[in-house]
């Protein structure tokens, strides 16, 4: 089961994206918090995908051990996401819910193959 921790500020943006991935993804489990209340409860979560501002802070490198894919959320004139996966990173701009599902799918195929020992 992919993991999946929504930190993205305001809130109202948070909760839409959460609710996308409880809604698309039912076996996702999905975590949200702001950025400055990363504490032991998100340590324990061990999330396998991060959304996030890209303004946000450092996040603890302790909660990244699991991360397989991370999407900061860059706030300009648009909407765009800067994207990390496996090793490659990439911008998507006018990003979409589609999207962040898509890399939520990515991730669980990541965690399969992993799994599958592939």
């Amino acid at each position: 089961m992919v993991r999946v921790l929504v930190t993205v500020e305001p809130r109202m943006y948070r909760e839409a994206l959460a609710l996308a991935v409880q809604r698309h993804r039912p076996g996702a489990e999905v975590m949200l918090v702001p950025a400055n209340v990363l504490d032991g409860q998100v340590e324990d979560f061990e999330p396998h995908v991060l959304v996030r501002n890209d303004s946000d802070e450092a996040v603890p490198g302790e909660l990244l051990g699991n991360v397989v894919c991370t999407m900061e959320v860059l706030f300009t004139d648009g909407m765009a996401a800067r994207v990390s996966v496996d090793g490659r990173s990439y911008t998507i701009e006018d990003v979409s819910m589609e999207d962040m599902l898509a890399l939520v799918d990515e991730a669980e195929g990541l965690l399969s193959g992993s799994r599958d020992g592939t």
